[in-house]
């Protein structure tokens, strides 16, 4: 029999034995594992490139950012305008990075994001001379879309719906710190801070009861009663 010779496309390399797979790049050679080997995308060229894109994005807004301090530096420092743009694109590439091309989980992704959006528009709040708005406003919405999220997920994954007791119990301790705000004075709207607590506890108490045995299962096996 003679050598089977194979080619890495992504490589130009020619490897004479055997091999289904590239052992630089672990692509998939072209002629080594038959044509349904040969059939599989290459994703790891694909990655690369979204890779690279993100890459250029991030430098782009660094530059532009840079750019834009400068301008505000040198017209008007009364105002930081600039930060707060520079905050706008921090969330941008973070949507990017993490919600576009981010190998995480769904759950991991919509918490994140929230928490990061939530912390961004505090900020912006802050730089604008801090009206509380976010406070009295973003922050209970926050949780609200929390919950909203978990129950988009437990529809979705509805086989396995009390995994995500866990992140209920997480939404509850949540909305516990607009309530302290709240006591403290420093929320003056209250309406939205005692919403937010009522739909977290709803929608455990509602989990747990129209869940019965699985849900009290899944406590179990989480607190190891």
């Amino acid at each position: 029999m003679g050598c089977i010779m194979s080619r890495c496309q992504n490589c130009n390399v020619e490897i004479w034995d055997h091999s289904d797979y590239c052992p630089l790049c672990k692509c998939v050679l072209e002629g080594g594992g038959g044509d349904q080997a040969a059939s599989y995308p290459n994703a790891r060229v694909a990655i690369r490139r979204f890779r690279l894109l993100e890459n250029l994005i991030l430098f782009a807004s660094i530059v532009v950012e840079s750019v834009l301090v400068l301008i505000n530096y040198w017209t008007d420092t009364h105002i930081l305008w600039s930060l707060i743009a520079g905050l706008v694109l921090f969330y941008g590439n973070v949507v990017l990075r993490l919600a576009v091309v981010g190998r995480s989980g769904y759950l991991f992704k919509s918490l994140s994001l929230i928490f990061i959006g939530v912390l961004t528009l505090l900020g912006i709040d802050y730089l604008t001379g801090y009206g509380g708005w976010s406070l009295d406003y973003v922050l209970p919405s926050g949780i609200l879309f929390m919950d909203l999220g978990i129950i988009v997920l437990m529809i979705v994954n509805r086989r396995n719906w009390q995994s995500y007791m866990m992140v209920q119990i997480l939404a509850i301790l949540v909305s516990i710190l607009p309530l302290v705000l709240l006591a403290l004075g420093i929320i003056r709207f209250p309406y939205l801070a005692v919403i937010a607590m009522l739909v977290s506890v709803l929608l455990f108490l509602g989990t747990l009861i129209i869940g019965d045995r699985r849900a009290r299962t899944e406590l179990k096996r989480r607190f190891h009663l």
